[in-house]
């Protein structure tokens, strides 16, 4: 038996990887559940044990083998959180209950997490699986070359990232003003790795950031999008 038998024909299917970024989409989707009683299927996938890969199965799904991955209700596949985000709020947000007043500054801001934020993020988690899965005395070499790395590079262009998006937020509860929009859902990712892998001390030095993540975990779409997934740890990706 297939990990796809018996889904419901007609409706969005996500194909969803733990302890990956494909969570802000079941968040999302969960969002659209309750506004709109949106239907859907989800279909779980498991990082390796040892490699933290995806696993092959997803490959099925789409070549690049990654998740996020989104099958559409017409059996479109659609990659990328920010095309499947875009994809669900044109399709399923009848009521613009989760639009922008400001689409510049809302484009500016999704744009930003994906192109400036969490690239910077990945940098910080590759040097983390390099070090571990190092032997050694090489694991030292690397301990240093991140080391380095930090003091001249990311720890400044985090501090510049950070104070940016802490002004941007400003008194506001969410990045897309009094309700909810694209941007909190796709700053949701790299602000998580950030925090939960001690990157930078949300709490300490940039509090409304700290009080969006905190808004944003007390979600009831949050909480059953943790339920109906099978993992969101970021401390075991390296």
């Amino acid at each position: 038996m297939s990990a796809t038998d018996g889904l419901k024909s007609g409706v969005p299917t996500l194909h969803h990887l733990s302890n990956s970024q494909s969570q802000r989409i079941l968040w999302l989707l969960e969002e659209l559940a309750i506004e709109y009683k949106l239907e859907y299927n989800v279909v779980l996938y498991s990082r390796g044990a040892k490699d933290k890969r995806a696993p092959k199965e997803l490959a099925s799904v789409h070549p690049l083998g990654r998740a996020p991955t989104l099958v559409t209700a017409e059996g479109r596949v659609l990659i990328e959180s920010l095309t499947i985000t875009t994809y669900l709020l044109k399709t399923y947000d009848a009521d613009g209950r989760f639009a922008t007043e400001d689409w510049v500054r809302e484009d500016t801001l999704r744009s930003f997490a994906g192109a400036s934020l969490f690239p910077l993020a990945s940098l910080e988690m590759l040097f983390d699986l390099a070090e571990k899965n190092t032997p050694w005395p090489f694991s030292f070499i690397m301990r240093r070359i991140k080391k380095g790395f930090d003091n001249f590079f990311s720890n400044a262009e985090f501090k510049k990232d950070l104070v940016y998006l802490e002004g941007e937020l400003g008194d506001a509860e969410w990045f897309n003003g009094k309700s909810l929009g694209q941007a909190d859902f796709v700053m949701n990712w790299p602000l998580d790795v950030i925090a939960i892998r001690g990157y930078a001390d949300l709490e300490k030095e940039y509090p409304k950031l700290h009080a969006w993540r905190l808004r944003v975990y007390e979600r009831p779409a949050w909480k059953q999008a943790l339920a109906k997934g099978n993992e969101y740890d970021l401390e075991m990706l390296g």
